[in-house]
């Protein structure tokens, strides 16, 4: 979460991003944080790949009165994690991926944010993975949600 902060609050690329953390941050976390560099960079690329696509999808999840403009830049970064996985990492079951950053949600905020979390990737989630919740799409909107998002491994903004 901290890379996909400092890539919303900066123009840095995320390559440049992923390299500090590999020199620095990671280094210091030792070998734990090492085990899972292929995956820290998968979902930094891919949560950075086409934001909009993804923030477009996040907002389509949102209630009426809310807007990612009105989110902590935190709350935006997790809720763009979790939407790449839900789209780009589909060998792990969405339950988990929600479940996850529903955690991750705990570590940051103490209040309604985890919540929020777990209602706004639920509603993506039976959106784009009806089949784990034996749904069909709610929409017809659902398959133009498919075709206009990010795809897994595609990296960096030209993405």
């Amino acid at each position: 979460m901290q890379a996909l902060y400092q890539l919303s609050a900066t123009d840095a690329a995320p390559d440049d991003v992923v390299d500090e953390f590999h020199l620095h941050r990671m280094r210091e976390a030792g070998p734990a944080a090492v085990a899972d560099k292929a995956l820290f960079e998968e979902i930094v690329r891919g949560a950075c790949g086409d934001r909009a696509a993804l923030n477009r999808m996040i907002g389509e999840s949102l209630s009426e009165n809310w807007s990612l403009e009105r989110m902590d830049r935190v709350l935006v970064a997790v809720l763009n994690a979790g939407a790449w996985e839900l789209l780009g990492r589909v060998e792990t079951p969405a339950r988990v991926v929600i479940a996850e950053y529903v955690d991750v949600a705990r570590g940051f905020f103490d209040k309604r944010e985890p919540a929020f979390v777990n209602g706004v990737l639920d509603r993506l989630a039976r959106t784009l993975r009806s089949g784990e919740f034996g749904e069909e799409p709610e929409a017809s909107e659902a398959m133009d949600i498919r075709n206009s998002a990010p795809t897994a491994g595609k990296a960096g903004p030209e993405a």
